[in-house]
């Protein structure tokens, strides 16, 4: 191996930065290579330039909420199939499995496919958000269709708060029908369902999981979550966030213990039989 440069055959590996170009987008990664000992140009093997482009796709596959490489293979190796065997899954060429495990970067739709054929969680709420938008405002929804994004900020609020799921559900009921309760429609436009430990978010798990995947909370230990951005309460109105901040208060003492004790006691929850649906014409009755 001689030196481009300076035709030296002495070499070193050191860790370097690259910023090799992806779809357009300029990704900057750190990644061994060999360096030239005399005038210190660097020179990579096929080894090293497969790491690159692999390390390279992946960071932009992140940055772009993309599932990276090591993920696909893991979708593929959890269902116990070869890449062949994966390609028909995929009803996909078996070239384009081999290049996503490797540096190939996936399109969005692509991406998409492939957790809706093999995240079992992913699909659940997929199918979920279809059922909302399919059905029309109505009294389970707090006569309002159902806003992700201001689930979402809610959430994000909220768990500054809560903490833990249990306590979180609770909070966001009472968000939702308190506003419902004052002024005739909730802001989330959630369901809500009678559940061993309270109302909760229908299909909550699964709102949980992709709450997680897409990096809008992240474990903080002990079954305690936080957000990773700052609520944007820009996207509320007035009575709104008002809303929001009276039942945010109610839970600053104990992290929302008295809010789920109290859920217990509601006349939406008494009334309605367990894994059903709870009517918000019961915020009527509300004990805050």
């Amino acid at each position: 191996m001689k030196c481009l440069n300076c035709e030296n055959e002495k070499f070193e590996e050191k860790q370097l930065r690259f910023t090799p170009e992806i779809k357009g987008e300029e990704i900057e990664v750190v990644v061994p290579s060999y360096v030239c000992k005399h005038c210190q140009t660097p020179l990579m093997d096929g080894a090293q330039m497969n790491l690159l482009r692999r390390i390279s796709a992946d960071k932009y596959r992140k940055l772009h909420g993309l599932l990276t490489s090591e993920e696909i293979v893991k979708f593929r190796t959890m269902l116990g199939m070869s890449q062949a065997a994966f390609a028909n899954y995929l009803k996909v060429g078996e070239a384009s499995i081999k290049r996503w495990e490797t540096y190939y970067v996936q399109d969005v739709v692509q991406n998409d496919h492939i957790r809706l054929k093999c995240d079992e969680a992913y699909a659940e709420f997929n199918a979920l958000e279809v059922h909302w938008k399919c059905h029309a405002p109505d009294i389970f929804s707090g006569n309002r269709r159902f806003s992700w994004e201001l689930f979402k900020q809610t959430v994000r609020y909220l768990i500054g708060f809560t903490k833990s799921p249990l306590f979180l559900n609770k909070a966001l009921f009472y968000v939702d029908f308190r506003h419902f309760k004052l002024y005739g429609n909730s802001i989330t436009g959630a369901r809500y369902a009678h559940l061993e430990y309270g109302p909760c978010p229908d299909q909550y798990q699964s709102i949980i999981h992709r709450l997680l995947t897409d990096d809008i909370l992240m474990s903080a230990g002990h079954h305690k979550l936080k957000s990773v951005q700052k609520a944007d309460l820009n996207l509320f109105a007035d009575s709104e966030k008002e809303t929001l901040e009276y039942v945010a208060n109610l839970t600053k003492a104990d992290g929302g213990k008295k809010l789920l004790a109290l859920s217990h006691e509601e006349q939406a929850y008494k009334k309605t039989e367990p894994f059903q649906l709870i009517s918000y014409n019961f915020s009527k009755e509300l004990k805050i």
